[in-house]
């Protein structure tokens, strides 16, 4: 049996509701423009991308001064 963390399932339920719904309303919506919708999913990763890089980035920059 899984046993969830309290945290996960309020950050992936809870936290994230309004992105899901957006997403939804991106592709389900009327009316239904398909380009317009990717395009949002395109900004979406790129924003995602950039700031997991960059705490990336942060990281290994404190691990170097630190450590």
């Amino acid at each position: 049996m899984i046993h969830l963390a309290v945290g996960v399932i309020l950050i992936l339920g809870i936290v994230l509701a309004p992105v899901y719904v957006m997403l939804l309303g991106w592709f389900f919506g009327s009316p239904r423009d398909f380009r317009l919708a990717l395009t949002g999913v395109g900004y979406l990763a790129s924003i995602t991308v950039g700031l997991w890089a960059g705490l990336g980035v942060f990281a290994a920059l404190l691990g170097l001064v630190f450590f």
